[in-house]
């Protein structure tokens, strides 16, 4: 089973509908369970709830293969501490799904160090999803002498 998880502070029904239409094209196969917020799409090819409690939410995810969701700090890092592949697709104030386009950053960076893939859009999703299952997330290092170093310089 896949988790689609997209968050509850804003509605990203550009992801959520790109997921159903890859189940109508014929591109996706496996089950998926969604956390799709309040937006206002709901999904035909799988089940979805708004919002889930936190025993719930991480039941589903220790239950996942995989994970499909926004680019959002909390998501990458629960990905990265469950060894969970993510697909994650960066919320865009373009389309009204963020005040700002930080997650497009964070997605590049966490990609370019090999955690996560990245969709860089909808079009770009089955590519990434198709990659899915053989990627291994480079797990990540934690570095608080390298964090504190640079608080330092930026206090200095």
């Amino acid at each position: 089973m896949i988790l689609l998880t997209v968050g509850t502070q804003f509605p990203f029904d550009r992801l959520v509908k790109a997921v159903d239409e890859l189940f109508d094209a014929g591109l996706l196969h496996e089950s998926v369970f969604a956390q799709i917020g309040n937006g206002t799409y709901r999904p035909r090819n799988f089940r979805a709830v708004a919002s889930l409690d936190k025993q719930s939410f991480d039941r589903q995810f220790e239950l996942c293969s995989a994970v499909i969701g926004h680019a959002g700090m909390g998501v990458i890092t629960m990905a990265q501490e469950h060894g969970k592949p993510l697909v994650a697709m960066a919320r865009r104030h373009k389309y009204g799904e963020h005040v700002n386009d930080h997650q497009v950053g964070l997605a590049q960076r966490f990609e370019a160090l090999g955690h996560i893939l990245v969709a860089r859009d909808e079009w770009d999703l089955p590519v990434k999803l198709a990659q899915l299952h053989g990627f291994q997330p480079v797990p990540r290092r934690p570095e608080p002498e390298l964090v504190a170093q640079r608080i330092l310089g930026f206090l200095g």
